[in-house]
């Protein structure tokens, strides 16, 4: 359609653009621009324009477009487009705000591991703790369903991000009172629904690319074959 064309030449003039200016790149233009087509178009386009921006960010990713990190991350957190796409209709807006939420800590991994961290680097981690925050207030389900593939990609130093994260859980479910007395929590109702893991938990045993066969030897091994 007219309007994949168009943000196929945004992205393609931003990549441009950064490779001839690197630094000097000025993102002002494209976070305007975005937010733009986001308030006009919506009540037309509805649904579909979300996923098209969604693939947008992937596109102008932070490990792609560094110059772009601080708008980027505004524009994915944005409150006029990450909870549209988190309220979709059967969760079809999820895998794509974590596929976009995945490439954040890809880009702050190396970052994050050094204990100096320039000044850039902990403003866009600040940000990154506000959303998750934010998700964790309003759509805690999210995190839930998703924590798995969230702490396979932040550092284990990372001891903030990962707890925010892994203290999630879904609204309808009441917490027991750690302090009551003679709590056995193997006896809890809870611990008899299996959780809803969206996450591709096989993913990392068969994407090793040292070990090929490391997923087919792991599961001969826990079925006792040889």
């Amino acid at each position: 359609s007219l309007v994949n064309k168009f943000f196929a030449a945004y992205v393609r003039v931003m990549h441009n653009m950064q490779a001839q200016r690197t630094t000097n790149f000025n993102q002002k233009p494209f976070h305007h621009l975005f937010l733009r087509i986001l308030a006009d178009l919506y009540d037309f386009l509805g649904e579909p324009l979300i996923f098209s921006l969604a693939d947008v960010l992937h596109a102008v990713q932070p490990r792609m477009l560094p110059a772009f990190t601080f708008s980027w991350l505004e524009l994915a957190s944005h409150r006029h487009f990450m909870p549209k796409l988190l309220q979709i209709p059967k969760k079809k807006g999820w895998p794509l705000l974590q596929r976009l939420l995945v490439a954040l800590f890809q880009y702050l991994d190396p970052q994050l591991r050094h204990a100096d961290m320039p000044e850039a680097v902990t403003i866009i981690y600040k940000g990154t703790l506000r959303v998750l925050l934010v998700l964790l207030h309003d759509f805690p389900e999210f995190l839930c369903e998703y924590h798995s593939s969230f702490c396979d990609t932040i550092p284990t130093s990372c001891i903030q991000l990962r707890n925010v994260i892994l203290s999630a859980f879904p609204r309808n479910m009441a917490l027991p009172d750690p302090l009551q007395p003679q709590l056995k929590v193997d006896k809890l109702p809870d611990l008899c629904k299996p959780p809803t893991i969206m996450s591709n938990l096989t993913g990392a045993l068969a994407s090793n690319q040292r070990f090929p066969n490391l997923q087919a030897d792991l599961d001969n091994f826990l079925c006792g074959n040889p």
